[in-house]
């Protein structure tokens, strides 16, 4: 991981929101950093991680150890680990990067013994506890749980996190989407499909010994995958509030390269809106976002200005006279899809400024 691209972020220092001020990020640039700077220092809080040898837990662990307030006390593969060793390193917040069902009956244990949980599997995500079966294939072990999880998109909590016990972190493709289509939700014209064309680097299919993900079938290729079954098709849907009758499209593809994602999203309105208020919107939505940057008209994001960075950035181009817009979003999968959202949800849930261990 190259530490030095963290600080690829620009800020206008006007408006709030992240611009790009030109096609390329020199070394100085940095993200946005509100005022948000503690009365009283918080104490360091003790960590453990299980699943420290996946992708994304790799990444995580790298977070935690460059964190000033967090300590690790414990980090486990996610085939080595055991609840007994975990609550003996005397972790205050224990991060799950384990496999869904592992983490399904695995937390709410840890729970059940007074340790808070920031899981980064799809085991807490939903809602529902019936779409698990079909989605997940598995019956959840402890559906209760389920209404009481935070929904981890820092940018979308209001207080919630500060009290949280159990945070679920969005998934990947799920985050880049949400983060370009929640400002204008309520604008969404749901008579039209909502098409969420998105990509990713073959990292985000984790570690795994597949031909399907092999150097010589993914060299020089580009396919779908997952078509109509993809696990954060409903995760998507519940966070766009678009109910069952609203037609979703979401289209994930493998990319030929290791990290990212490339959402291209195409929506109607309901009545024409001018560049103006669909920027004012966005900057309205993350005027306190240090890690979201919002194009202006007609500039489209490039993946490499936010793969190995904490950051998701934004563009969008209006079609038909206003009526219809392509809104782009890239993250790097493994941060903001993951560990550095983590950890913003850390910083959040113990009182850290939002950008601690990230800078």
């Amino acid at each position: 991981m190259n530490v030095d691209r963290y600080d690829t972020c620009v800020s206008d220092g006007a408006s709030g929101v992240g611009l790009q001020a030109s096609g390329t990020h020199g070394p100085g640039d940095t993200c946005q950093q509100p005022d948000a700077r503690r009365l009283k220092p918080a104490p360091a809080t003790s960590t453990a991680l299980a699943g420290a040898t996946g992708y994304a837990g790799a990444e995580l662990h790298k977070l935690l150890q460059r964190h000033p307030d967090a300590r690790i006390a414990g980090a486990y593969s996610s085939e080595s680990f055991s609840v007994g060793a975990v609550v003996s390193s005397g972790a205050e917040v224990v991060f799950l990067a384990t496999p869904n069902e592992v983490s399904a009956h695995v937390a709410p244990q840890l729970l059940d013994r007074g340790i808070k949980v920031i899981d980064l599997s799809g085991a807490f995500r939903l809602g529902e506890p019936s779409l698990y079966p079909s989605w997940y294939g598995f019956e959840h072990p402890r559906p209760e749980l389920l209404g009481e999880a935070v929904y981890g998109l820092p940018e979308w909590c209001n207080g919630e996190l500060k009290k949280a016990r159990l945070v679920a972190n969005p998934g990947c493709y799920p985050t880049s989407i949400l983060l370009a289509l929640r400002p204008v939700t309520y604008l969404i014209d749901r008579a039209q499909p909502v098409i969420c064309d998105a990509k990713s680097g073959v990292s985000g299919a984790g570690k795994k010994s597949d031909v399907a993900y092999s150097f010589t079938e993914l060299f020089g290729n580009f396919k779908a995958y997952g078509v109509g079954k993809h696990r954060h098709e409903p995760e998507i849907r519940q966070g766009l509030h678009l109910g069952e009758r609203a037609a979703l499209v979401f289209v994930p593809h493998l990319l030929p390269t290791d990290r990212g994602i490339y959402s291209t999203l195409h929506v109607g309105f309901t009545q024409p809106v001018s560049a103006e208020e669909l920027s004012a919107l966005y900057a309205d939505a993350y005027a306190d976002a240090p890690f979201v940057r919002v194009l202006p008209h007609g500039q489209i994001p490039e993946l490499k200005d936010v793969v190995n960075t904490p950051c998701c950035e934004i563009g969008f181009t209006l079609l038909a006279g206003g009526r219809r817009a392509v809104i782009v979003s890239v993250i790097d999968n493994l941060l903001k899809g993951a560990a550095s959202q983590a950890v913003q949800n850390f910083n959040r849930m113990q009182g850290y400024p939002e950008w601690e261990g990230l800078r």
